[in-house]
Order: C-alpha cells, then sequence, then structure tokens
C-alpha cells in the first residue's frame, strides 16, 4: 500500500513540474519585445522597440519580420491581431501613433496620430466575441483621461469624451510595461490597472468603480497588467516595482467580480518570484505569470506559484482560439510554455 502511494505521489508530481520554457527565437537579440498577440496555436504576432514587428504561421518555426518603413525608432509597445493577414500596433512616446496591415505586412496604414505634446499610448485591447470592437489607453495628458475607441476593426479611432472616463490621481499612469494594463470584458465594459503614485483596478461603469491596490511609495512602483477570464467571473493582476525587481510584495493580486461588477480582492497565499508584468490564465484554475522575476506557474487560480525559471520575459499570451502559450521579452526572446 505505501508503495503504491509513493509511486502515485511520484506520477502526480511528474505531471506537476512536467512545464516549461522553451525558447526557440533569438533572431534579434538587440531588440526587446513586449507587444505579443496569438490567434490560434501557430499564428501569432510579435512587436517591440527599433520598429520591429513579425508574426510566425507555424508555431514559431519561421518568423516574418515586416518592419513597416519609416519608423525604424519608433517602440510598438503592444499588437493586437485579428487574423495572419490582420494586426493593429500601437508605438509609444511622441507623436501618439496606431498603424494597421490587411495583408500580412506588406503594407502598413497610419490609422491614427496624434501630434499633442506629452502623449503617450499604453496598450490596446479588442473584444473577444466583436473583434470590430477595439480600446487603446493612453496615460493622462492635464490630468484628463485619453481613451480611443474602434468599432471597426482599427481602422479609425475616436477619442472618448474625458468626462465619461474614470479619473485618474496625479501621477497616477498605465505602465505600458506588456500591453495588458485593459481588457474588454463586452463591447462598452472594460478593466484597466494603474500605477505610480497610485495603483487601482478600474471599471468604466456608471458611477466609475475604482479600488485600491496596495503598493510601496516607490513612483515605479503598481500594477503592470492583467487578464480575466470571463466564464469564472475571475481575474489576476501582476506588477511590483521594476526598478526592485527581486521584491516579490504587492506584485499580485486576485480579483472576482460579483453580480454588480465590484471587484473583491484578494492576496495569493504564495506570491510569484519577484517583479511581475505579463499575466495569462490558461483555465479555470491555471495561470502563468512573467516579468524581470522570471517565469511562475499557479495551478489553483493564483493562489500558490511555483517558479519555472529564472529567465525575463515581458510579456505571456494566451491563444485566442487554442491552447497554447507563447512568452516574449528582453534580448529577442521569443517561448513557448510548454504544458506536457
Amino acid at each position: 500500500m505505501k508503495k503504491t502511494l509513493l509511486l502515485a505521489m511520484l506520477i502526480l508530481a511528474s505531471f506537476s513540474f512536467a512545464q516549461n520554457v522553451k525558447i526557440f527565437n533569438l533572431d534579434l537579440p538587440t531588440v526587446n519585445y513586449r507587444g505579443l498577440s496569438v490567434v490560434d496555436d501557430y499564428v501569432f504576432w510579435v512587436s517591440g522597440n527599433k520598429g520591429t514587428i513579425g508574426f510566425s504561421l507555424n508555431g514559431g518555426k519561421t518568423m516574418n519580420w515586416v518592419n513597416p518603413s519609416g519608423f525604424e525608432n519608433r517602440d510598438f509597445r503592444d499588437i493586437e491581431a485579428i487574423d495572419y493577414k490582420t494586426a493593429i500596433a500601437v508605438a509609444v512616446g511622441e507623436p501618439g501613433l496606431i498603424i494597421k496591415t490587411t495583408d500580412s505586412g506588406k503594407n502598413w496604414k497610419i490609422v491614427y496620430q496624434d501630434d499633442e505634446p506629452g502623449v503617450f499610448l499604453d496598450d490596446l485591447d479588442f473584444s473577444k466575441h466583436n473583434p470590430q470592437v477595439g480600446i487603446a489607453m493612453g496615460d493622462p495628458i492635464n490630468n484628463q483621461p485619453y481613451v480611443l475607441a474602434t468599432n471597426d476593426a482599427g481602422s479609425t479611432w475616436n477619442k472618448i469624451n474625458p468626462d465619461e472616463m474614470p479619473k485618474l490621481a496625479n501621477g497616477e499612469a498605465y505602465f505600458a510595461a506588456s500591453g495588458s494594463n485593459v481588457q474588454l470584458i463586452n463591447d462598452q465594459l472594460f478593466i484597466a490597472v494603474t500605477g505610480g503614485e497610485k495603483s487601482n483596478i478600474i471599471l468604466n461603469t456608471q458611477p466609475p468603480t475604482i479600488v485600491n491596490l496596495p503598493k510601496s511609495d516607490s513612483s515605479t512602483a503598481g500594477a503592470n497588467g492583467m487578464d480575466y477570464w470571463a466564464s469564472s467571473k475571475f481575474g489576476l493582476i501582476v506588477g511590483g516595482d521594476f526598478s526592485n525587481p527581486e521584491l516579490s510584495k504587492h506584485n499580485l493580486f486576485i480579483f472576482e467580480l460579483n453580480e454588480f461588477n465590484q471587484p473583491i480582492v484578494t492576496k495569493p497565499e504564495t506570491a510569484p518570484r519577484g517583479y511581475k508584468s505579463g499575466v495569462a490564465i490558461l483555465s479555470q484554475v491555471s495561470a502563468v505569470s512573467c516579468g524581470l522575476g522570471g517565469v511562475d506557474v499557479s495551478d489553483d487560480k493564483g493562489k500558490n506559484w511555483r517558479n519555472l525559471t529564472k529567465t525575463e520575459f515581458n510579456t505571456c499570451k494566451r491563444s485566442k482560439r487554442g491552447n497554447a502559450v507563447y512568452l516574449v521579452g528582453p534580448h529577442g526572446r521569443i517561448g513557448r510554455l510548454n504544458q506536457n
């Protein structure tokens, strides 16, 4: 009986720790990737600094680099792909810029540009149920919220009236660390997370819902990214302090939305390792997070985490139509989470 029990425990342990991260591409070792969009198990797009944009049709066996001409000095912090032909990318810094391709990167069109001083677009998100609907977030200008919306798959963008958006405090902003600080729940409602002088989880309900998240006194600390699993109404928020990447305090929060769309926030029992910028929920119970502290996984809705690797990644995303999980990061790293 003892031998049988021991064998069962060993088998369970082998399955539990079979996960690992495989780096399969280092084509551009001087590029820092932060943008990632995974269409299905084989098709994904990436973006980064030095005007870099690329995609793969075969799970990363080969990459197609389709850097848009004339934007060699721009940093494309986020990218959202509708399919293998259509992708929308946002560049941080001035001028504010969103570009789109409908022919797999052969041609790019500027679909939004803002020359206003101080503009800083952070990331994009499109509805999982209606890819015509999308949102783009920018840091406040003169303390006014900066939110863009599209209803034609990113071909045109309109600025939403700041009076209709949740207000941010002085020094509070969206961190463009992983292109994951906002997520559309439906065509009208979004969840966003902030950092800086204050850190909050925000919903654009009427009136707006704002729930404070604990953070250190550092202005480089707060929430950096999030993911939400709508069918189970639970989400995960990651962050910490990117100036102190070894610290694990306040680097992850679990939340659930009640029937009034009010977030109930709790802390994990065992936090992931170090600063985290990206997180992806993989099932009703499992998730992966990544950042300067490496890659960690959880099998209990984010309550406890174990470290897979100390290798740095900025962003991790699960396939929109499948189960594959890809990761991108500094030094040209593109990887995949092996879950066998």
